[in-house]
Formats: structure tokens, C-alpha cells, sequence
């Protein structure tokens, strides 16, 4: 059916818009704003609806992570629980925003890093555990750590030669 052609009022759909309620109210009143790159990074994700809002406790949590040290990423659980309880974020973006916290303790787990390092497909799904996503973040780690160690890689770069790798050498997932 066309909008044309519906009979009602269409009005009553804008009345149930919903999406990305607080950033579309902030981008819907612009008028004097002028635009920067962070602007046009909110309205991109916007758009692909990965803009995630985080409180400013969120924030505080997140920077707890800076002061962990390399070998003790079991030290982030609770931090990670909190991300993983936030909407949007899932275990690939909770462990970036670790990673660019402190990349000498965390790296990005995501599919081509994970499958270059198990030999396997990833096995986490949105609707996984919260557990089930610790245990395989943290396990992926000891596994980046060893093999940091064994080849003389440097860790806080693992996980992008790892990306690379897979999508060289596996191909498409």
C-alpha cells in the first residue's frame, strides 16, 4: 500500500516513532549548530542505529578498566557485566571500548580475530548468557597472551593482526 492511498490519518505513525528517542530529539533541533566531524559521527550512527547512549556512571565504569594491569583482564567482570546490560552494546563493542581504554590488558574479540585464533566459528549470538560471554572474552584473552608470547607479538596490536589474518587466510565467515 501506498501513503497515498491509506484512508487514516498518517499522522498517527509519527505519533508511534520511537527510534533513538534522546539523540533524535537533539539532532531535530540543529538550528544554529555548526557542523563538526563528532556531529556527523551521532547522525551516522544515528542513521545504522548503532549510536548507543552510556550515563555517565557507564563512563565512570568504563574508565575503572585504565587502571587494570596486563594478566589480570579476569579484574574487568564487573565492568564487563555493566556494558553487556547496556542496549547496543554486545561483547565485540564492550571489548572495544576496553581495548581503547587499555589496550595492554583487553583487545577487541569479533568474529575474524576469534576464528584466526580457535580454529572455529565465533560461538556468541546476541541472546548468549552474559556468562557464557565472560568466559569466552576472558579465555580469548589467555589465548591472545599466549600466543603474544610464543610468536613475539605485541598485544596491544593483536587483535588487528589477527582480523587481517583471518580475512586473508579463512575468507569470508
Amino acid at each position: 500500500m501506498k501513503a497515498i492511498e491509506y484512508n487514516g490519518d498518517l499522522n498517527e505513525f509519527l505519533r508511534q516513532y520511537r527510534y533513538q528517542p534522546d539523540l533524535t530529539r537533539r539532532l531535530d533541533h540543529l538550528d544554529g549548530t555548526d557542523f563538526n566531524q563528532p556531529l556527523i559521527n551521532e547522525i551516522v550512527l544515528w542513521k545504522v542505529n548503532r549510536y548507543v547512549a552510556v550515563s555517565p556512571e557507564i563512563l565512570r565504569t568504563i574508565e575503572n578498566a585504565r587502571n587494570i594491569q596486563a594478566g589480570h583482564h579476569r579484574d574487568a567482570q564487573e565492568i564487563l557485566e555493566v556494558l553487556l546490560k547496556v542496549r547496543g552494546v554486545d561483547l565485540p563493542m564492550a571489548s572495544t571500548f576496553l581495548r581503547f581504554r587499555n589496550p595492554k590488558v583487553f583487545q577487541i574479540i569479533d568474529r575474524h580475530a576469534y576464528r584466526a585464533v580457535f580454529g572455529h566459528k565465533y560461538p556468541l549470538t546476541v541472546t548468549s548468557p552474559i556468562e557464557l560471554k565472560l568466559s569466552t572474552y576472558f579465555e580469548y584473552i589467555d589465548k591472545l597472551i599466549e600466543l603474544c608470547t610464543a610468536r613475539g607479538l605485541d598485544f596491544k596490536t593483536i587483535d588487528r593482526l589477527l582480523y587481517q589474518f583471518d580475512k586473508k587466510k579463512n575468507r569470508k565467515l
